[in-house]
């Protein structure tokens, strides 16, 4: 059983991600163009969303 803190991670990275990372041009681009694992480093790393959700991921830990 999660956490209510846990709870809210998980809500408020569903969100970011349906609001953000679902039509992200950017992320699709570079899919296309360099690959699956340097979208998702460019998404952990460079992108404000993606760090944020980063975060978000660290409190589950």
């Amino acid at each position: 059983m999660l956490s209510p803190t846990e709870q809210r991670a998980l809500n408020e990275i569903d969100q970011l991600m349906n609001d953000y990372c679902k039509d992200c041009i950017l992320k699709t681009h570079l899919r296309k163009t360099q690959g699956k694992n340097q979208a998702h480093y460019f998404c952990i790393n460079e992108c404000s969303i993606g760090k944020e959700i980063k975060q978000l991921g660290n409190e589950l830990q």
